[in-house]
């Protein structure tokens, strides 16, 4: 079916005045896409559907509807919100990656905000609606993040949340019930400081996985690497907190043998990595 033919079919078949530059423009936003973004593809009934919904309603003809719409972006945005790793990975290094205005903090979140849904809420990249340029609608939404970022601590996910996260909960394994309040504390406070010393990447991806919720997929689609990466990412940073806390433990309490592994094996329960931390 041509691509005319099922736009005009979506709108109601009523609002052509000239099929063959509905044509055109379509066909012409796909070889444009492909040209500016190659190794992005969708297909074509899909990217049709996309913009059949973003035709603003009225009577004007659907042809100059179209040529108001940058037809080329709604490909690019239709691809990432289909997940497609490519589109999504061409996306990031046109828009994100090399914008200078906002941190790397910043830069995830916005991948987060724009690529991934939340319940039945579609990913916010299916917000764009093509009647502006998309780098201007991006740097939109960099703005709002930008802006969320200065609001008051206690509104925003923190370093804070996360220990929270990672709190030591004596709920959590019979053992723990066992602890005195007193050793308990040594281990939350010997976890805070390791937390504390981490990277800020690494403390945004464990913030993400604990905090968020968000699955080792869905980080590997924002990180543009496979989950298997994003796996062995968490269990290294997980085994640099375990280092750390082996370390507070015995240089600040002077802990060892059976006392040290043991709390260590609490630490570790907190962390959920199984065996996957090497404790030699």
């Amino acid at each position: 079916m041509r691509l005319s033919t099922r736009l005009l079919s979506l709108l109601g078949g009523a609002r052509g005045r000239d099929a063959e530059a509905v044509e055109r423009l379509l066909a012409g936003a796909i070889d444009d896409a492909t040209r500016r973004w190659p190794g992005v593809s969708l297909e074509p009934e899909t990217f049709v559907a996309w913009v059949a919904a973003r035709v603003p309603a009225g009577s004007e003809p659907v042809e100059e509807a179209l040529a108001k719409l940058r037809l080329a972006e709604l490909f690019l945005a239709c691809a990432c919100a289909a997940g497609s790793a490519a589109a999504i990975a061409a996306f990031d290094a046109e828009f994100i990656a090399r914008d200078r205005r906002t941190s790397d903090d910043e830069k995830q979140v916005i991948r987060q905000k724009l690529f991934l849904a939340h319940g039945d809420t579609p990913a916010r990249i299916a917000r764009y609606g093509g009647r502006g340029e998309l780098g201007g609608w991006v740097r939109t939404v960099a703005a709002r993040v930008a802006i969320d970022s200065a609001r008051p601590a206690r509104e925003q996910p923190t370093d804070d949340d996360l220990l929270d996260a990672l709190s030591v909960d004596p709920g959590h394994s019979p053992g723990l019930a066992q602890l005195k309040q007193d050793a308990r504390q040594i281990v939350q406070a010997a976890l805070n400081g390791a937390i504390t010393g981490l990277p800020a990447r690494d403390r945004m991806l464990l913030l993400q996985y604990h905090l968020d919720g968000v699955g080792v997929v869905e980080l590997g689609r924002l990180f543009n690497v496979a989950p298997s990466t994003i796996s062995r990412n968490l269990a290294r940073i997980r085994g640099l907190l375990l280092a750390q806390v082996r370390r507070s433990l015995m240089s600040h309490h002077k802990l060892w043998g059976d006392e040290l592994e043991r709390l260590l094996e609490f630490a570790q329960s907190q962390l959920s990595v199984g065996g996957v931390i090497d404790r030699s």
